[in-house]
């Protein structure tokens, strides 16, 4: 046995080839970035296999694949696409040919090879055993520590595989889907304005900025106008939603460094925002509010003045909690270099939000693709080159600053008029949308008839960035793991959508 040697991978999995096409370029000529992967059913039920790629323009390009049992992987030519074969395989049953590791993904132990959750019937599925097979690292002196499922506090399950070698780690490995939701699945046949509760509960504290994307979808769809005035809203939510989750993740990284202070002031800052957002629309992470058409109902233009000047109060406190933050160095010393993410590994597995900005990709769905209120106004878009834990802090600490702003400029110009648009639901509808969520590009995708949707896949940012943690905390010692997947701060309930 060699020292040192690779991580065992499974063999390719031999089926006959399936259909396939020519991967799109981008406008400037190179290669394109995968958005996801998904799939469907027709009319008829027949299969259909749908990728999105970003291609440099304003709107995505979609693709549909009509497939009988087999379609061609393109992961090795890109790997971002690896785990939404994976998913479409377990989903849907189809065969992925040439794929580098078609093990299941969404599946477990309990349940059967045979039944495919978006394609067959899941009230009464067959209990089986079967084992899965984590890959192996071999040599001299190498050393496997299993985290997880279970973990402390309150956080949800999610498995990590390390193989050491002394301190050092050479591999991890992830099992998620734990606590799998079948979200999509929730979705087939549920009313229309219904689906934006049913949004919300993917990723709690990133609700609003689902429920925003499920909407546009189907104001997409429906080629329906948001009324400015609820255009207008929905960009403070967004944006309060951005700020508060930044502000919770830097105190985050606080706790694990053992930096109480700053940890507990940003908890401070954090609720004084969420009290702030129950009064101003009786709700501290803006549940039940945007709908398609606009919003459920309208906010008191005072309590929305209030709700900014408390905004205003938390980005001075907060910039001066980041001033001692970055200036102590402690935290210097263990924020610098720890969980280097490089930009081509980013690149390749199509990373997207704080986490690619932090590793030089210049990424931002609301420049990129604007919607809604964002064509309108004018922000930067920070990036850095570093890739580590403090490249993550700092690109949180900059945008909190520019969602500050967003905030105060929006309320202090804020529409009049309606804030809800009635719905046209006759006949087939098709309907696609993505946000800038704090955690980065979110994507929505349906499809349905008269008010029930037939279809409607999400892409979450957790979803995709998980793949890079392996990549990150490589050559790190074990014990700066927690700071490295705080940095990342992935959602377990957004991937296990």
């Amino acid at each position: 046995m060699k020292e040192n040697a690779p991580a065992e991978v499974p063999a390719v999995v031999k089926v006959p080839a399936g259909p396939t096409f020519m991967l799109p370029k981008a406008e400037d000529g190179g290669a394109s970035r995968l958005v996801t992967i998904f799939g469907s059913l027709g009319p008829m039920r027949q299969k259909r296999v749908h990728y999105v790629f970003d291609v440099g323009t304003r709107d995505y390009r979609q693709m549909m694949l009509p497939v009988e049992d087999t379609v061609r992987s393109i992961a090795l030519q890109v790997p971002a696409a690896s785990w939404y074969e994976r998913e479409l395989h377990d989903g849907y049953g189809v065969e992925v040919s040439e794929h580098p590791d078609l093990r299941p993904l969404i599946f477990h132990d309990q349940w059967p090879d045979s039944v495919h959750p978006m394609v067959d019937a899941v009230d009464q599925v067959p209990w089986t055993s079967r084992e899965y097979r984590f890959l192996t690292v071999q040599g001299n002196g190498i050393a496997e520590v299993a985290v997880g499922p279970v973990h402390a506090g309150i956080i949800e399950p999610g498995h990590f595989r390390f193989s050491v070698m002394g301190d050092t780690v050479l591999h991890l490995e992830l099992r998620h889907f734990y606590t799998h939701k079948g979200t999509e699945k929730l979705f087939e046949g549920s009313l229309v304005h219904s689906g934006a509760m049913i949004a919300e509960s993917v990723s709690g504290d990133n609700c609003f900025a689902h429920a925003v994307s499920y909407s546009q979808a189907v104001e997409d769809a429906c080629r329906v106008p948001v009324p400015p005035r609820a255009s207008a809203i929905r960009l403070i939510g967004l944006e309060l939603e951005r700020l508060v989750c930044h502000i919770s993740d830097v105190g985050g990284l606080c706790t694990d460094v053992g930096f109480g202070v700053g940890a507990a002031s940003a908890t401070c800052i954090k609720e004084s925002l969420l009290q702030a957002s129950s009064k101003c629309c009786g709700t501290r992470y803006w549940r039940g509010i945007a709908v398609p058409g606009g919003l459920r109902f309208d906010l008191d233009s005072r309590m929305v003045q209030e709700l900014s000047r408390v905004v205003s109060s938390a980005a001075r406190e907060f910039s001066e909690l980041a001033r001692l933050i970055l200036e102590t160095p402690s935290i210097q010393g263990r924020f610098e270099t720890a969980g280097i993410l490089r930009k081509d590994v980013a690149r390749e597995l199509a990373i997207v939000g704080p986490v690619a900005r932090a590793s030089g990709i210049d990424l931002d769905v609301r420049r990129d693709h604007p919607y809604g209120q964002y064509p309108g106004v004018k922000f930067e878009v920070p990036v850095t080159h570093y890739g580590d834990v403090m490249a993550r802090a700092r690109i949180r600490i900059e945008e909190a600053a520019i969602s500050a702003r967003l905030i105060q400029e929006t309320a202090n110009a804020l529409p009049s008029g309606s804030v809800l648009e009635p719905l046209e639901l006759v006949g087939e509808f098709q309907g696609s949308s993505a946000v800038e969520s704090p955690r980065g590009e979110l994507f929505y995708w349906l499809e349905g008839q008269d008010t029930r949707i037939s279809r409607c896949h999400i892409k979450s940012p957790s979803f995709q960035n998980w793949p890079a943690m392996p990549f990150a905390v490589a050559d790190n010692i074990i014990a700066d793991f927690p700071l490295v997947n705080k940095s990342f701060n992935l959602s377990y309930s957004g991937c296990d959508r």
